[in-house]
């Protein structure tokens, strides 16, 4: 099993941080080029190729910026893995492919839906694993700065195993996340937080089915403190960014206080989760283990398994008098627990 001191993380972080870019760089020209070619008539929108249903696609842009990414990677470091979405996607098999070896997880275009419609929030989403651990990860987002030719600065999020969480928009002027320092929990959260989740890709209407518990717990959260059976969560807002990076991107700002997640993969969440813990944010399944966990404070709370498909990140938080930071976290996770669906999201062994 490799050990962590094999490797050099400040030079594994700059070096994700710096492909990152240049594929969100081709990403963003893309949609230049698309613009002058006169939008929805523009070459982009013929490339667009479904995967699993309307709501899943891809465009020769993602496989671009796949190849992109791993070619440099493949120069850089030979001896690494590599696990990349839309390669994993074209094949049959959806098993857990990690291992303990050094492994790269990349998402090329997370967010192909809002990128298609020129909404912002889709990103390049690179992340490094060793022992299935993320210890390094970057988040660049090209279209967050707008799409005028001249202001092509973007968004990165960056962050590193005991090297800190970063929003870096040119790397010399790296400003330390979360953005404000850790502000105590509500003491009635999740009233008061503001709550991100995602539709996702499943889009059966059949009672019991992921689509539906969702739109049940997207309720739940949202409705007025003791409706809906006492799960009345009363959040400030909902908001479902179409991004699963970028919602974990914002849990480690501190701008959004939790994330719901179930059906995403490994490299939607790989760079976000080391980004999240560096700035002081769990991420945890996102439903307990078992009933017990909720009622029973002495059941410690684990952290998310990368490849689980179930995800909850909440942002980091201060202390107050009787109650620990991690206390106040691990008390709002179970008020969430308490007030959404158990989601059935499983994969082949």
């Amino acid at each position: 099993m490799p050990s962590l001191s094999d490797f050099d993380l400040d030079e594994l972080h700059r070096f994700a941080a710096d492909i990152a870019c240049e594929a969100g760089a081709y990403l963003r020209d893309q949609q230049l080029a698309r613009t002058r070619a006169g939008g929805a008539s523009g070459h982009l929108d013929r490339s667009i190729e479904i995967k699993e249903n309307a709501a899943d696609i891809v465009t020769h842009a993602d496989m671009h910026s796949e190849q992109l990414i791993t070619n440099a990677i493949k120069q850089r470091y030979p001896t690494h893995k590599i696990i990349g979405e839309e390669s994993y996607s074209a094949g049959q098999d959806k098993r857990f492919l990690l291992d303990d070896d050094p492994t790269w997880i990349i998402d090329p275009l997370d967010g192909t839906v809002n990128f298609v419609h020129l909404f912002p929030t889709c990103c390049v989403s690179v992340g490094f694993c060793v022992n299935k651990v993320p210890v390094v990860g970057a988040i660049f987002a090209p279209l967050l700065s707008g799409l005028h030719p001249t202001n092509a600065s973007g968004a990165l999020y960056s962050g590193a195993k005991s090297l800190g969480a970063w929003s870096t928009p040119p790397w010399a002027h790296a400003v330390p996340l979360p953005y404000i320092p850790p502000q105590p929990l509500p003491a009635d959260a999740p009233k008061g937080c503001l709550f991100t989740a995602e539709w996702g890709k499943a889009r059966s209407d059949a009672p019991g089915s992921n689509l539906v518990k969702k739109s049940t717990s997207f309720i739940n959260m949202a409705a007025e403190v003791g409706g809906r059976g006492g799960k009345g969560g009363m959040v400030h807002g909902v908001r479902s960014l179409g991004s699963a990076a970028l919602d974990l991107v914002y849990v480690a700002t501190g701008a959004v206080d939790i994330f719901w997640e179930g059906g995403c993969w490994e490299w939607d969440v790989c760079a976000g989760m080391i980004i999240i813990a560096e700035a002081g944010g769990r991420v945890v399944p996102s439903q307990p283990p078992s009933e017990a966990y909720l009622t029973d404070r002495s059941l410690a709370i684990p952290d998310a398994g990368i490849g689980s498909r179930l995800y909850l990140a909440v942002r980091a938080c201060a202390g107050t008098e009787g109650e620990t930071e991690r206390e106040a976290q691990d008390r709002l996770v179970r008020e969430v627990w308490r007030r959404t669906e158990r989601l059935d999201y499983v994969r082949p062994e």
